[in-house]
């Protein structure tokens, strides 16, 4: 009789454990995903995709992902850091249509707290525009969201920029050069943090006479 011997592959499944994703403090700790892992360690640098509507209500932007990206782990708990925001190709494709002026935007703001975030921004206009009128509403919009950004930290601009209030911000800021017909910030990366100064400017000491 032939001899039988039992399987001694392991089942990986049976080892992984699942993981709670969170979303950072300024998006309300809110939990975005499951994941499973064999060990905390390797859910690090895990990128997450979450629909904007999750965090604004607006399901008309579910084709919207805000990206975060899993930076520590304690327990089953994984906590995260926003790396960006992207629209879907389809969203834009439908922005645009015949007999209509697209103008790509890309620019690079900084936060209060020192964030460095390229933005890159679709203007749709009704008609073919000058060479004069596209770079004054190029001017209008890049000076507008550098100093927006300027006055708020990452996570207060991370907010604004996926939420509705940017649009209509946008299309005043320009309306006294062009009036567009439509804004979309298609997507933001996050890039390096700038040190902050750490020697504070002090004021002149007197000599003491001799």
């Amino acid at each position: 009789m032939a001899d039988r011997r039992r399987s001694t592959t392991k089942d990986k499944w049976k080892e992984k454990s699942w993981y709670t994703i969170v979303a950072p403090s300024y998006f309300g700790e809110k939990e975005i995903g499951l994941s499973p892992s064999a060990d905390p360690k390797y859910m690090i640098n895990r990128t997450i995709a979450v629909p904007v509507s999750t965090f604004t209500g607006n399901f008309k932007k579910a084709s919207s992902m805000v990206l975060f990206q899993v930076d520590n782990c304690e327990g089953k708990r994984c906590t995260t850091k926003f790396i960006g925001h992207e629209v879907s190709d389809d969203t834009i494709r439908r922005m645009v249509r015949r007999r209509r002026e697209r103008m790509d935007i890309v620019t690079d703001v900084k936060t209060s707290d020192l964030y460095n975030i390229a933005v890159k921004l679709v203007l749709v206009a009704d008609q073919k525009l000058t060479g004069t009128k596209r770079s004054e509403v190029r001017a209008t919009v890049v000076d507008y969201i550098v100093k927006k950004a300027k006055e708020m930290d990452l996570g207060a601009f991370a907010n604004y920029i996926i939420g509705d209030d940017v649009y209509g911000d946008l299309v005043n800021s320009i309306k006294d050069v062009y009036p567009i017909r439509k804004i979309e910030v298609r997507k933001t990366e996050i890039g390096k943090r700038d040190e902050m100064p750490t020697n504070m400017e002090q004021e002149p000491v007197e000599a003491l006479p001799n």
